[in-house]
């Protein structure tokens, strides 16, 4: 029986967050000598192990306590979507649901506390681990010329949380103050389908705009020391991969004045923040047209990924936290 078995939600891409940070983690420990798998969890067919190891405590931490998966055997990561919609129109049910379980995480201070405002009780059992990024993988590199720039670049999953259409506005209203022939990518694959054919429709006409559809890992890294900008117009995040990714890799990076965004971003830090298309265009506009210098911003951000968020350490918070189920189960 394998010890650690790790699940995420069953509609998860290759390219998404959960499948992403679970694989990170995973590589992670086994570079300390623990095994462990990922799987896409099926209510039909639970993979034994000794510890399961949720990555979404909604979709797929509330399942397992329902199928009895004994809490002393469940680790639950809060992802985004679990805790900032999720949490905020069903925070009682979901407080029962997962009352008995222990081993709870979230990515941020900011997180943290947004659980305990409802569910002061469990102060002792929500542990604040970052999520890392393989700096060796994804670093700064010669930029290539791959549709066009200004290149401003969108990844993630299309889905209604991640706002690509408002992206495509936003790129347009862009455009127009600056004169400039601005293309923009978009990054991911169809996680909904309606969001998709609205992403689509808005894209038609407008041919600077390109859809790459799911884009491998491994060519991401392309895509970011190419862009410009990287864009995040997310209405909740957890910690977006993709921000972290691209800012190992030097990218100026933008994105919404949310909890997680602004958990990675300091404004004209380490990148920009903005909450509505004004804002995004008169912050963005001078780097675009070269009256402000992004370098600074791109050297600090790739260092903050360096000095917060190493594999290392995100690897040994888990092995601590399946020790300690694994001695529970032990003890059953």
């Amino acid at each position: 029986m394998l010890d650690i078995q790790m699940l995420i939600p069953s509609d998860t891409p290759p390219t998404g967050g959960n499948q992403i940070s679970a694989e990170r983690v995973r590589h992670g420990l086994s570079l300390i000598g623990i095994e462990s798998n990922v799987a896409h969890y099926d209510p039909d067919q639970l993979p034994p192990a000794r510890v399961y190891h949720a990555w979404n405590a909604v979709r797929v931490g509330m399942e397992l306590v329902a199928r009895g998966v004994p809490p002393s055997c469940l680790v639950v990561t809060w992802t985004g979507t679990d805790l900032w919609q999720d949490w905020e129109v069903d925070a009682p049910r979901i407080r029962e649901g997962l009352s008995r379980v222990e081993s709870q995480v979230v990515f941020t201070e900011d997180a943290r506390q947004h659980l305990l405002d409802k569910a002061p009780e469990w102060e002792d059992r929500i542990q604040l681990i970052p999520p890392s990024v393989d700096t060796d993988a994804f670093s700064p590199d010669d930029p290539e010329t791959l549709v066009g720039h200004p290149l401003v670049l969108v990844a993630g999953g299309i889905r209604p949380v991640k706002r690509s259409a408002w992206a495509i506005d936003l790129v347009e209203g862009l455009r127009r103050r600056t004169n400039m022939e601005i293309n923009l990518a978009i990054a991911g694959p169809v996680r909904e389908s309606s969001e998709g054919e609205r992403v689509s429709q808005k894209a038609k006409g407008r041919p600077w705009v390109h859809l790459l559809g799911e884009v491998p890992k491994r060519e991401m890294k392309t895509w970011y020391c190419a862009s410009d900008i990287v864009l995040n117009c997310s209405e909740v995040e957890g910690v977006s991969n993709a921000l972290m990714e691209a800012m190992a890799c030097g990218a100026l990076v933008v994105a919404t004045d949310i909890p997680g965004n602004r958990y990675l971003i300091q404004e004209e830090v380490t990148g920009l923040v903005f909450d509505s298309e004004e804002q995004f265009i008169s912050r963005v506009a001078p780097y675009l047209q070269g009256t402000k210098d992004a370098e600074p911003m791109r050297i600090n951000a790739r260092q903050r990924i360096l000095d917060r968020h190493s594999l290392d350490k995100e690897a040994e918070a888990y092995r601590l936290l399946y020790d300690r189920c694994l001695g529970c189960v032990s003890r059953r």
